[in-house]
């Protein structure tokens, strides 16, 4: 079972708290993944700034293993003022107990929650980011930190921060989508009627989880059909018969909700497989191509050039 640690600091804003925690709690509603969930502070009881009081909370865990992801959510600050006492509780903990298990746990903090991890020194020479009001603050604060404008998260590596508030939301499906699957995400997304969102410098979005902002039921089922078998190679005329839709109809819905066309899609599905195999396989270009349903590899070529500069071979060399 896969632990995850939401750290509730006083004067915590409710939605950096319960937008990630809903998403992760429905992993087991869903029977998609065995997660636990711990809510943990510096004190049993607590109260949110919007004024909801929030007790239970756990102690902060005196170890952690292997595996565990850690959540710090955002909290009402007062810039140039002392941190509160539980807030360098927080922070004290955070240099005593998550410091030595970085690089074995994911930690990622919500909106303000950068200012914590920054105050126990765990943003020096990382990138990262926060809400936008404080983003200069931050800077000059800690100064060793290397602090990204316009961004909706940063993932540097085991350290994920993210932007204000509802930004939190796209953490958790980022973290999701990494640590149990694009279906997985797509699916929590979908059951919390959720976007996959990015800036243009965040993270690149898989390309099973590219145009999945529409609620049309029909167009998933298609894209969930097409993503669990990018491969697919017969006639779009049958792929639209399996949903009792004429290709017309299929073309103009898919195209319609999504923003692209259905080949463009498919395309990209494919590419991201043939990614895949290049790294992780010894094929040739030509068995790659065979496999992601491309009718030859010239054909896949003219595909690959359309995403990438450097050959498929050049490409799978590269460091």
């Amino acid at each position: 079972m896969k632990r995850i640690y939401f750290v509730v600091p006083p004067k915590v804003h409710v939605l950096d708290l319960a937008g990630p925690l809903q998403l992760f709690g429905a992993l087991g509603e869903l029977g998609l993944g065995a997660v636990e969930c711990i809510c943990t502070g510096p004190e049993r009881e607590q109260s949110s700034f919007q004024g909801l009081a929030l007790s239970a909370l756990r102690p902060l865990p005196a170890r952690l293993a292997r595996g565990d992801t850690v959540i710090v959510a955002g909290c009402k600050l007062v810039p140039g003022a002392p941190l509160a006492a539980g807030n360098r509780v927080l922070v004290q903990w955070l240099q005593d107990v998550v410091r030595p298990r970085l690089g074995d746990i994911t930690l990622a903090s919500v909106c303000t929650g950068a200012w914590l991890l920054a105050a126990a020194g765990l943003l020096d020479g990382r990138h990262c980011t926060t809400h936008h009001d404080y983003l200069e603050r931050l800077q000059r604060r800690h100064p060793a930190a290397r602090v990204l404008a316009n961004r909706l998260l940063v993932d540097d590596g085991g350290l994920v921060t993210s932007a204000g508030v509802t930004a939190g939301i796209d953490l958790a499906l980022h973290l999701i989508a990494r640590d149990f699957g694009a279906p997985a995400a797509i699916r929590v997304a979908r059951d919390n009627v959720v976007p996959f969102r990015r800036l243009s410098q965040d993270p690149a979005l898989d390309a099973q989880l590219r145009y999945r902002s529409h609620d049309h039921a029909v167009i998933h089922a298609v894209q969930d059909f097409l993503t669990a078998q990018p491969g697919y190679a017969l006639p779009y005329e049958a792929l639209a018969a399996r949903f009792a839709l004429s290709y017309r109809q299929l073309a103009r819905l898919f195209r319609q909700q999504c923003g692209v066309t259905l080949k463009q899609y498919q395309q990209q599905l494919r590419i991201a497989l043939a990614r895949r195999l290049l790294k992780e396989s010894d094929w040739p270009v030509e068995q790659v191509a065979a496999q992601c349903g491309f009718a030859s590899p010239h054909a896949f070529r003219a595909a690959w050039r359309l995403e990438e500069p450097a050959t498929p071979s050049a490409w799978r060399t590269a460091p």
